[in-house]
C-alpha cells in the first residue's frame, strides 16, 4: 500500500509543492480543523460510497460541512441506490480505515474499479488539504494539482453539482 512517505516522494517527482502537517489522529473533518488551524485550503469530507449490490464503488469529495444528497448525487452520477461502504470494502479497494479516507487512496485501487467524484466547489477551490493515507497527517497543495495527479494515475474526476 502507498504510504505518506511514497506520496511525498511521488508528488516531488511530479514538481508539485506541497505542504505536510503533521498532528495526532483525526477521525472527522472537524477534529482535523483543530491541527489545521491558520492553514489556507477547502475542507473536504471524502467519502466512500457503494451501490446497494456493492458492484460500483465511488469517491466523493465535498466541503466538510455540506450534507450529502444521497438523490442528487445518484442522479448526477447516474448510479443506483447509494449506501456507505463497509470498512472492509474500504480496506480492500483503498487500502485505508475509516477516518483517513483521502482521494490518494486510489493509489491503493489496483483494480481501477472506484470512480471519483468531486463537488465542483471542491473542484473550483486554489488548495485542497487531504490525509496522505494516514491521518496522522494533512497535506496541501493546489487542487487543480491534486486532480491532475490523480488523472496521471487513471482517476479523472467527475464533476458534480451538490
Amino acid at each position: 500500500m502507498i504510504n505518506a512517505h511514497q506520496i511525498a516522494v511521488q508528488l516531488q517527482a511530479a514538481n508539485i509543492p506541497f505542504k505536510t502537517v503533521n498532528h495526532p489522529a483525526v477521525f472527522t473533518a472537524e477534529e482535523a480543523d483543530r491541527y489545521v488551524q491558520g492553514e489556507s485550503f477547502i475542507r473536504t469530507k471524502n467519502l466512500f460510497l457503494t451501490t446497494n449490490k456493492h458492484n460500483h464503488y465511488y469517491l466523493l469529495l465535498i466541503e466538510e460541512h455540506k450534507r450529502l444528497n444521497t438523490r442528487c448525487f445518484r442522479q448526477q452520477a447516474h448510479s443506483p441506490r447509494i449506501t456507505f461502504a463497509s470498512p472492509e470494502e474500504l480496506m480492500t479497494k483503498l487500502g485505508l480505515t475509516p477516518g483517513s479516507v483521502s482521494p490518494f487512496g486510489l493509489l491503493n485501487n489496483h483494480d481501477h474499479d472506484v470512480t471519483l467524484f468531486v463537488d465542483q466547489n471542491v473542484a473550483a477551490a486554489q488548495t485542497i488539504g487531504c490525509h496522505p493515507n494516514d491521518n496522522t497527517k494533512t497535506t496541501i497543495l493546489a487542487t487543480n494539482d491534486l486532480l491532475n495527479f490523480l488523472s496521471q494515475a487513471g482517476y479523472s474526476a467527475h464533476l458534480v453539482n451538490l
